[in-house]
């Protein structure tokens, strides 16, 4: 019974910051943006600037330009393009690749880290 409150209270909170991700982050333009790909010591592997429209996410424009490589349900390699509940998690882009217990893929926007998954950060 405390299992099923749990996941309903998690699934309640994942609705609802979805949503309000949605109403935060919105933007009417046309842009560009710029890549940057850093190995885990600090050396950046591929930079790359790139042009998006309204509604593009990050992962659609990660999609378009690099082989990545997503988990599945149980942490295994797999395709990108399953849309899990709790969205994409990336494993490898263009085979540098994490191992998920000692190290992972970070996302920043703007210098910042980013506290939303690759398929929530809407450009």
């Amino acid at each position: 019974m405390k299992k099923l409150i749990i996941t309903g209270i998690l699934l309640v909170v994942a609705a609802l910051s979805f949503f309000l991700s949605d109403l935060i982050r919105t933007n009417d333009d046309q842009g560009e943006i710029t890549i940057e790909i850093v190995d885990q010591i600090g050396d950046t592997v591929h930079h790359q600037t790139t042009s998006f429209v309204e509604g593009d996410t990050l992962l659609d424009i990660m999609t378009n330009n690099f082989e990545l490589r997503c988990a599945n349900n149980q942490y295994q390699p797999d395709t990108c393009a399953t849309d899990y509940l709790i969205g994409n998690v990336i494993l490898s882009i263009d085979g540098m690749t994490t191992d998920w217990n000692n190290n992972y893929i970070a996302i920043y926007v703007n210098d910042e880290y980013s506290n939303y998954g690759i398929d929530a950060v809407l450009l």
